[in-house]
């Protein structure tokens, strides 16, 4: 993410933007040792703790709003750890839905938003997070998870009309 968009989101609050970027990380790098899709380094598991357990409770953001983030982010670890089982079943329809709830951290920073700019803000950094996962779309979600690769000879298609 780009820190002076971050930054604009935020109104300005250095606070705020290091609380969205150090759960960014969190997340990333918990995704990656889930997944165990890309190798994850020592340095970035080491820097991923140490903010998880001590920059997370020196956040003068946070510390101002211990309830709601904590709160907030509970909400989206359960949603993404739910989307993960929902990909391993491989259920179109669940996977799917795991595609959309894999996106929760932006809800996480549109509260941040919220709470450090106002409403303005807030309906702002939620159109600026979701536009951000355009990059993986649907149907290449769709293909990783339930395509060839699992066991499916293709992307299921919609039946053709007669």
């Amino acid at each position: 993410m780009i820190h002076e968009k971050l930054l604009d989101l935020c109104a300005g609050n250095e606070a705020a933007v290091a609380f969205i970027e150090g759960f960014w990380s969190l997340m990333e790098v918990w995704d990656d040792l889930i997944d165990r899709d890309k190798p994850v380094g020592n340095e970035a598991i080491d820097r991923t703790m140490m903010w998880a357990l001590f920059g997370l409770q020196d956040n003068p953001f946070y510390r101002m709003y211990p309830v709601a983030l904590r709160t907030s982010m509970q909400h989206a670890i359960a949603s993404w750890q739910t989307a993960n089982r929902f990909e391993r079943t491989g259920d179109p329809m669940l996977v799917e839905q795991a595609y959309f709830m894999r996106c929760s951290p932006y809800d996480v920073f549109a509260l941040v938003a919220w709470l450090a700019g106002g409403p303005d803000k807030h309906m702002e950094a939620i159109a600026y997070f979701r536009s951000q996962a355009r990059d993986d779309s649907l149907a290449a979600y769709m293909l990783e998870h339930i395509g060839e690769s699992h066991g499916m000879a293709q992307f299921p298609q919609a039946p053709e009309s007669p």
